[in-house]
């Protein structure tokens, strides 16, 4: 088991996963000795802390019909996963600028059309 393999087995715990939750909402509790100036092993055990409590709020919400505890428990399939899912949020984001930009184009088209547009030739 490599080092990172190690640091998700942590990070994915219960008792570091409340430990971290513990933390966001009260001030007093800290994760590391110091509070500034992390390692490079402390910023990688929070960015997986983080990974696995998003991953654990959208078990509880069922927001993913494939995403169960045999995916967080799997490093392979956690990962397949969050690549998935990044597709899905890139399409969607894709998806929504092209929808704004026609949104944008329609109003310019309608900027020089007015409803008091009457002509008075008598």
């Amino acid at each position: 088991m490599n080092i990172e393999s190690k640091i998700r087995h942590l990070a994915k715990s219960v008792y570091y996963q409340n430990l971290y939750n513990s933390a966001k909402e009260i001030n007093g509790i800290h994760l590391f000795e110091n509070n500034n100036n992390f390692s490079g092993l402390q910023v990688l055990f929070l960015f997986w802390l983080r990974i696995y409590e998003s991953l654990y709020t959208d078990i509880g919400k069922k927001e993913w019909k494939y995403l169960d505890e045999k995916v967080i428990k799997n490093d392979i399939r956690c990962d397949a996963f969050l690549y998935w899912r990044g597709q899905i949020y890139d399409q969607k984001m894709q998806q929504y600028k092209q929808e704004e930009q026609i949104g944008k184009l329609k109003l310019k088209d309608k900027s020089n059309v007015s409803t008091f547009n009457v002509d008075f030739q008598g």
